[in-house]
């Protein structure tokens, strides 16, 4: 478990009452869900610091799901319980019983297409845009506007968020991050001054990855997977009132050696190295701005659990246990705990 520490000129801030926490949860899929459960679950176990109290939660794609949950007053425990079949709270159970019937419904009347759609580019119209202002284009955007629109629903994922939050945005702060696809510009739900749109909208936005699930339509404007501008949109909240960041980033990679291994699993460690890169530069401007940024992504432990597969429902209780379990060992480290403990409010 990757665990970005503060340079030594940083103090990391108590987290109580008076102390605001960033949280920050990347894109990943089912195993990205499966990561943010067992690194939450730790948090929680260890230090005592309870993920709902954050100031802001910022969620991409599968991020912005657990983010969904920890607003709508689900604890870690529940959601690691939930990833990996343990039993839920009373609170738990009451909460998640009508997303649980809402998504059963959905799927019953829901035809998964598979595949891509018909093979012309989503929207060819990113070349215009990339063209005219090269700089401004993430290639993971480019990316999006180019392949083949997916065909698959993504109503299940909506029909679950507004069963879980009743069709509202949360009192606090969260954001949820999309890429509109016409555009290729990173759209931020939940943020003053972005389009208006229902959380579970958004949040089917934000998980509509590229090429496999059909674009969402939010007010008149196609969305895909916020992922396609970064794997985490840390760099966000640079320059947002906090005192701390912490973020989950199941896409990207712990340590600094690289390993290339043969095979497909080469075009993996290359994808994560990448995210790795961007997830520095991006904690680099959050720091910049003098916020401590301490950030979480998968050991290579972690990643051999993982596989390939980010959608694979099987291995979701694996992932979550394996990185609960890497998370407490860093946790144990007295260098990292000291300054931690300090969230404890």
């Amino acid at each position: 478990m990757s665990l970005t520490e503060p340079a030594p000129s940083e103090a990391v801030p108590a987290a109580g009452p008076g102390r605001r926490v960033a949280l920050v949860l990347g894109a990943g899929g089912m195993a990205g869900i499966a990561f943010h459960a067992g690194v939450l679950a730790a948090l929680e176990e260890a230090l005592g610091w309870d993920p709902r109290r954050a100031e802001l939660v910022v969620g991409t794609s599968a991020g912005s799901i657990t983010a969904t949950g920890l607003r709508a007053g689900l604890p870690a425990s529940d959601l690691f319980a939930r990833v990996t079949g343990g039993p839920l709270s009373p609170e738990g159970r009451t909460l998640l019983a009508p997303v649980d019937e809402a998504m059963a419904a959905a799927t019953a009347g829901v035809h998964s297409a598979g595949g891509l759609g018909r093979l012309r580019p989503a929207s060819p119209g990113v070349l215009w845009t990339v063209g005219r202002r090269p700089w401004a284009m993430r290639p993971g955007a480019l990316l999006a506007g180019l392949l083949p629109a997916g065909r698959n629903s993504t109503e299940v994922i909506s029909a679950g968020v507004d069963a879980l939050s009743g069709g509202l945005w949360p009192d606090k702060r969260t954001w949820v991050c999309a890429v509109a696809l016409d555009t290729g510009r990173l759209t931020v739900f939940g943020r003053s001054g972005a389009p208006p749109a229902g959380l579970g909208d958004a949040v089917a936005a934000s998980c509509a990855i590229p090429g496999y699930f059909a674009p969402v339509m939010v007010g008149g404007r196609r969305y895909v997977d916020g992922g396609a501008h970064s794997t985490s949109n840390l760099a966000e909240v640079a320059g947002e009132p906090v005192d701390l960041v912490i973020v989950s980033a199941p896409m990207a990679r712990a340590g600094s050696r690289v390993a290339v291994p043969p095979g497909w699993h080469a075009l993996t460690a290359v994808g994560r190295e990448l995210n790795r890169l961007q997830l520095a530069v991006e904690a680099r401007r959050v720091r910049g701005r003098g916020v401590p940024v301490i950030a979480f992504s998968p050991t290579a432990d972690d990643r051999g659990v993982m596989g390939l597969n980010p959608l694979d429902p099987e291995r979701r209780a694996p992932i979550a246990r394996q990185a609960r379990q890497s998370a407490l060992r860093r946790l144990e480290r007295p260098e990292v705990r000291d300054r931690l403990a300090l969230l404890v409010a």
